[in-house]
């Protein structure tokens, strides 16, 4: 009977345990879209933003300048603030790639939390 008094709280607890782990580690995707024509036609530009889609679901969007000479240093700064961010939130970078051409580019980055 003391066997069932020790076996039962301990699965409890490794059972509380794996399902906090389970809710809190996952992946995250952020895409920053920056310059970019319109898909399709090549006509117009796509709005200049990064959105982040969280393990959860939850989808977080950043608002950037329009693409331009003047305006493009504020861009990396909150590109740079927002890849510290994830860190902060406990995300690591696992890998990162950019796609189009000039006038088109796309940049994702893919973060694992543990």
């Amino acid at each position: 009977m003391n066997l069932y008094r020790f076996i039962f709280p301990l699965l409890l607890f490794v059972f509380a345990t794996q399902t906090s782990f389970a809710q809190q580690s996952g992946y995250a995707t952020m895409r920053v879209f920056d310059c970019n024509k319109g898909v399709g036609m090549g006509v117009g530009y796509l709005q200049s933003k990064i959105i982040i889609a969280y393990e959860n679901g939850t989808l977080e969007e950043i608002e950037l300048l329009p693409f331009g000479e003047k305006t493009e240093p504020e861009n990396l700064k909150r590109i740079t603030e927002t890849l510290n961010k994830m860190k902060t939130k406990g995300y690591f970078l696992i890998a990162q790639s950019t796609t189009g051409e000039q006038g088109s580019l796309i940049t994702d980055y893919t973060f694992m939390k543990q």
